[in-house]
């Protein structure tokens, strides 16, 4: 596991961090001296570290640039920030700095946090400046970030469409071929504003700017006279107001105790898939399938041990299903899968695998084995109607539990 790695000469400092890291979940390493520091750090990996400015025994900065040195992430922990150790700190190549005060210290759980997620995350920087290309990327590298670049709007769209998975576009304005208003609105055709960031960094100065393109579709509008912080602060907060949305977002899509998708956002995205599939001359499959004597194990572990029944099903029709169909919690012990890749002809032997699965597992609870079996019903019978679908395959299911469980049945 990847650990926090933390300098301080001062114990009280380094303590009061790392207690709260840990709160926050994460682990971390402490050095109190430069060579304890150099020692650690050979020896372990570390995915974002703090130093103080002042160590003793060695000069100021030093131990931010073990740090540096290392390709470790490095914020700056400072008791001090007069205009001198300001200009100091922002000669370094650091994530951030921040002062040495225990009201900073949610701050520093922050932007630890922001550094962890940063981990494989892209953004795209859009300008017709190499300089500037290269100075942003900079700046956001440091920050954990996987940074794309393009020297125009329409390199910065073909880019998008090669690496979807892209959360933030920091764009200029003025840029030949298409330029930034132009990309703004291209972007927002492919991505809402609650899937993909885009902030604007102009020199622009005319006053309808920033609203043209707040209305375009841009999330934020920065002039190119900011400072670095400003920068780092406006990315930092977009990067989390799309956590959030998405995090709410599953909340109201998944289902709390299992993580699987729920009935609602089943028939919200399956629905349009059949009407896609139906419009195509072409078929999805659905099944219906139920954990057999399920109330059993609730009376007979209690509702603790039924809930891991539940999680660790769900858990392995997940992984066994993976990219060849949508899986859902029903409600209950029932669970459903809709089928898009798998052929009619395939998906009974993909279902008899799974079956043969559940029936070879078994999940301990407090020193108890409980053993687990399914029963399965499914269609490949697109009919008039989803729900028709649905009814076919749950006819199917009630079979199968009717012929002795643990079996799978085909509504041709």
């Amino acid at each position: 596991m990847d650990k926090v790695f933390i300098l301080d000469s001062s114990k009280v400092t380094a303590s009061l961090i790392q207690r709260h890291l840990q709160q926050a979940g994460f682990v971390c390493d402490i050095a109190f001296s430069y060579e304890d520091a150099e020692r650690l750090i050979a020896e372990k990996n570390y995915f974002v570290g703090l130093s103080s400015l002042v160590l003793e025994g060695v000069p100021s900065g030093k131990g931010l640039d073990l740090l540096i040195k290392n390709n470790i992430p490095a914020i700056a922990v400072t008791s001090n920030l007069d205009e001198d150790v300001l200009n100091d700190i922002s000669q370094k190549d650091i994530v951030d700095y921040v002062l040495k005060k225990s009201e900073h210290i949610d701050y520093i759980v922050r932007i630890v946090k922001r550094v962890s997620k940063n981990r494989g995350l892209k953004v795209m920087v859009v300008d017709d400046s190499r300089a500037v290309r290269s100075w942003l990327s900079n700046i956001l590298g440091h920050q954990g970030l996987t940074v794309l670049q393009a020297a125009d709007g329409a390199e910065a769209a073909k880019v998008f469409y090669s690496n979807p998975d892209i959360k933030l576009v920091l764009t200029d304005y003025a840029m030949p071929k298409m330029d930034g208003l132009q990309l703004t609105a291209h972007l927002r055709t492919i991505r809402p504003m609650d899937e993909l960031s885009i902030i604007v960094l102009s020199s622009d100065s005319k006053s309808r700017t920033a609203p043209l393109f707040l209305k375009t579709g841009a999330n934020d509008f920065i002039h190119k006279s900011a400072r670095i912080e400003e920068i780092l602060c406006r990315v930092n907060s977009n990067l989390e107001t799309l956590e959030l949305i998405a995090e709410s977002r599953d909340r109201a899509n998944k289902d709390f105790l299992t993580g699987l998708w729920n009935r609602r956002y089943f028939f919200e995205h399956s629905e349009p898939l059949y009407a896609k599939y139906a419009g195509l001359g072409r078929g999805i499959s659905v099944a219906l399938m139920d954990i057999d004597h399920f109330k059993k194990v609730n009376d007979t572990y209690g509702h603790d041990a039924g809930d891991e029944v539940l999680k660790r099903f769900a858990t392995l029709l997940a992984d066994y299903i993976g990219e060849r169909g949508l899986v859902a919690r029903f409600g209950g012990e029932e669970f459903t899968v809709v089928f898009e890749t798998v052929s009619s002809e395939d998906l009974k032997s993909v279902l008899e695998g799974f079956r043969e699965l559940i029936e070879s597992v078994s999940v301990e609870f407090e020193g108890d084995v409980i053993s687990l079996t399914v029963s399965i019903g499914a269609t490949s019978d697109m009919g008039e109607s989803l729900t028709g679908m649905i009814t076919r395959a749950d006819e199917m299911l009630y079979e199968a539990k009717a012929r002795g469980r643990n079996r799978v049945l085909f509504a041709e």
